[in-house]
């Protein structure tokens, strides 16, 4: 092969190289942008799948009928603030409350009476509280209240402002003024306790806020 030849195939050969190469680089690249495009897309899809799964679990921690938190969302708040008072030892109150005669509103004035009254109450067990402070509903006519930073003595004013706040609110059924009470049992968490504990106490003492006349206040 003459020298001439040679170069002209060395001249083809390179060509092709760099040829191929540039069509690898192209085809990598565009790899490269479906992959960013793709991964884009997975997080996207990430973070709205997340979003998602905080609004269910928002909507299954809420009570439907007065809006605020349920037992779920107590459990997992009490949990919380059981741990913060352990580590820091600054006070912590527990408060049960009971709407009274809750039945005889519902059999005297129906379901949807029962409901408002619910309502009412939750907006009237807010009053008052700080962003700290923590409402819910338990169940059935129960509420439950957690005071952070909130010893006896002030939970016992706090407790007293709110009863008040019921008993003078009540509410309008068909015209109807309907009266409405409500009672409620208390305890501070001391050394030693367990979350089951602090909350039998306050049971206990709900139940004889309810035998000793109702419309008041124990702490036990």
């Amino acid at each position: 092969m003459g020298a001439g030849k040679h170069l002209a195939a060395i001249e083809a050969h390179v060509g092709a190289f760099v040829t191929n190469e540039n069509v690898r680089h192209q085809e990598a690249g565009q790899l490269e942008e479906q992959l960013r495009k793709r991964l884009e897309e997975v997080q996207n899809e990430s973070r709205e799948l997340r979003a998602r799964m905080i609004e269910a679990h928002r909507q299954a921690a809420t009570d439907t009928v007065t809006g605020l938190p349920n037992r779920l969302a107590y459990e997992d708040r009490l949990e919380q603030e059981f741990a913060r008072w352990k580590r820091f030892g600054e006070p912590l109150s527990l408060l049960v409350w009971d709407i009274d005669d809750f039945k005889r509103i519902n059999d005297r004035f129906g379901h949807h009476a029962g409901d408002k009254a619910l309502r009412i109450i939750g907006q009237s067990l807010l009053l008052g509280l700080r962003e700290t402070d923590f409402v819910a509903r338990f169940g059935g006519e129960e509420f439950v209240m957690l005071l952070t930073g909130t010893n006896r003595e002030d939970a016992l004013m706090v407790a007293e402002t709110v009863r008040k706040e019921v008993k003078e609110s009540g509410i309008h059924s068909v015209g109807n003024r309907v009266d409405v009470t409500i009672s409620c049992g208390m305890s501070e968490f001391t050394q030693g306790d367990t979350p089951l504990e602090v909350f039998s106490r306050a049971d206990r003492a709900l139940y004889e806020a309810k035998r000793s006349g109702k419309d008041r206040i124990i702490a036990r």
